[in-house]
């Protein structure tokens, strides 16, 4: 039986990248699983990817006229996370990147 992470977080691919899924993962010796895993979790960890969500989290909250904490809860509520994890209690915000911490580039 497939636990409850497996079940909520399904993809499907067109025919041909999930051919090339197989292949891919089949060069690295592994499953198409455990490449499509690794391929995501290389994209989630990488800091460029994670400094514009952050960015595109501050923009939406102040549009929406609410915190980045009420937001983050939202959309986490929204994608069924509320029955694995007290959203409430968690001060979101300590996960965003701090802009005014990263160096600039001069």
């Amino acid at each position: 039986m497939a636990d409850k992470r497996d079940r909520r977080f399904s993809v499907n691919l067109p025919l041909v990248k999930e051919i090339r899924l197989i292949l891919w993962g089949h060069t690295r010796g592994v499953s198409k699983t455990r490449m499509a895993e690794a391929i995501l979790i290389d994209r989630v960890s990488s800091d460029g990817n994670w400094r514009e969500v952050c960015q595109d989290l501050k923009q939406e909250a102040a549009i929406n006229h609410s915190t980045v904490s009420e937001l983050i809860a939202d959309i986490l509520k929204n994608n069924g996370l509320k029955d694995v994890l007290d959203i409430e209690t968690v001060d979101w915000e300590t996960f965003l990147v701090d802009e005014s911490a990263i160096p600039t580039e001069e």
